[in-house]
């Protein structure tokens, strides 16, 4: 497993689409979730309509509330992203014909799969680790150009946070990695993955959000579970987001299982299924 674990180390750091996946997830925090903003209250102030004032707004992207916006993008476009990047990091292997060349060398099929689990598990840590410091410091750029004041989390909530993160991010990208296997096929396992996310769980999740039999059904989505999670992370302003649909403890069980459940499913389908079928 350590063997399959460097290999799988060395792939994630040669393949330009990670890095691109990573800019992408980056730049969308700097450029939208700060600079646009910022210039939009700065420039318009009038523009921004709602019952909190564009003064007060702004305090969203001071380092006061740099957490609740981290993980807001994790339920976004970070969802997105890393579960590309599991289905990428699976799939990838059929795509270029590989698997079998693997296969037939000294590792088992379980050695294989669980070397390159553990290193798209340590990928997420450090992924999580990238977006919590790039938020902290564009954070810190805007409260010093607006000459304001902000004071940080504590450890002890920032600690909260990034645990929160970390295991929203490891639900998508696994998620991603067990797809990739079930579909063998990148374009499929992305496009399928990207289906249940912006239509089941955004669109669909959005729409009958309030509906008695639905809701109850949503209860169990991992997105659901994640935002109930960050609901424990609010702005330090009056804010209008939605009421969460479960708590906060069940929303951490819930997506414990879902890593797991993901986990285990793609290590069966990969120890049982003939890889060099179609």
């Amino acid at each position: 497993m350590i063997a399959s674990l460097r290999a799988e180390s060395l792939k994630t750091r040669k393949r330009w689409a990670n890095w691109i996946l990573l800019a992408i997830l980056l730049a969308w925090i700097v450029l939208l979730s700060y600079l646009t903003f910022y210039l939009v209250i700065r420039l318009s102030p009038h523009s921004i309509q709602g019952p909190v004032p564009a003064s007060v707004l702004k305090r969203r992207l001071f380092p006061e509330n740099y957490l609740p916006t981290v993980l807001n993008a994790a339920e976004s476009i970070g969802a997105a992203i890393m579960l590309i990047f599991g289905a990428l990091s699976t799939s990838s292997e059929y795509g270029w014909l590989t698997v079998q060349t693997i296969l037939i060398q000294k590792p088992t099929r379980l050695a294989v799969l669980g070397g390159k689990l553990l290193g798209v598990g340590i990928t997420v840590v450090v992924v999580s680790l990238a977006l919590l410091g790039v938020t902290a410091l564009a954070s810190y750029v805007v409260v010093t150009v607006d000459n304001s004041s902000s004071s940080w989390p504590s450890w002890e909530v920032t600690l909260k946070a990034f645990g929160a993160l970390v295991l929203q991010l490891a639900v998508w990208t696994s998620l991603g990695a067990f797809v990739g296997i079930a579909f063998r096929s990148a374009a499929a396992a992305i496009g399928g993955g990207l289906v249940y996310l912006f239509v089941v769980e955004a669109l669909l999740g959005s729409l009958f959000r309030n509906t008695p039999v639905v809701k109850e059904i949503f209860k169990f989505l991992p997105g659901v579970n994640g935002g109930a999670i960050n609901a424990t992370f609010p702005a330090t302003f009056r804010d209008t987001t939605a009421t969460a649909l479960v708590g906060a403890g069940r929303g951490v069980v819930t997506l414990v299982l879902y890593v797991a459940i993901f986990t285990i499913g793609s290590l069966l389908i990969f120890q049982q299924r003939d890889v060099g079928g179609s």
